[in-house]
């Protein structure tokens, strides 16, 4: 039998903690993560409602000398993550929308990190996305932290079960195992999000 297949490429700027994100989905240490310099690959098998799934994980460089080797990477992609530092007060997230649009994933994960230190982030992300959202992009949000493993494996899931379904429907028994993401219609949008100070 074959097995389904996706690839997903992780994009964000520099220092976001792209390569702590994977490597926490991975089972690998964060401790003393190198930046990644051009592209990492990974390969991981993960059960999606009973099926199991081979997702190819590339890690891209967020150093802005290595985005002219991006759009290569996005090419064919089913998933595009993109992330974000919720320790800073606004994000590029216009900017990889634009990198990303062109390649149109099936689906586009918005990924806030660092949500374990004093959150500073002030945009509005539903009028950054609206451009998108209006045209029915099936758009993924959430908040993790590297550090807390189940957060990152939460939002993985999310964006495999977005894939293996036409439309989320996400039931309360779900949200009560999966953390505190909510769902609406804007696709998926966070609150009640947690947050402490280190």
């Amino acid at each position: 039998m074959n097995q389904k297949r996706y690839k997903c490429t992780v994009i964000g700027d520099y220092c976001v903690g792209k390569t702590s994100i994977l490597n926490a989905y991975l089972g690998k240490s964060i401790e003393n993560v190198q930046s990644t310099l051009g592209i990492d690959f990974f390969t991981k098998s993960v059960l999606v409602k009973g099926e199991t799934v081979v997702m190819t994980l590339w890690d891209t460089a967020g150093a802005e000398r290595f985005h002219s080797l991006t759009d290569s990477y996005l090419r064919d992609s089913n998933i595009v993550i993109i992330v974000y530092d919720l320790t800073k007060s606004t994000s590029n997230l216009s900017y990889w929308m634009r990198r990303v649009e062109q390649h149109r994933p099936q689906t586009v994960g918005i990924l806030g990190n660092k949500n374990d230190m004093t959150t500073q982030y002030s945009e509005d992300l539903q009028d950054i996305l609206f451009p998108w959202t209006r045209q029915h992009w099936n758009i993924v949000n959430g908040h993790c932290s590297s550090r807390e493993t189940t957060s990152v494996k939460t939002f993985f899931k999310r964006c495999l079960l977005s894939m293996v379904k036409e439309d989320i429907n996400i039931n309360e028994t779900f949200l009560k195992l999966d953390g505190p993401f909510k769902i609406d219609t804007l696709r998926v949008k966070e609150s009640n999000i947690r947050t402490c100070c280190s």
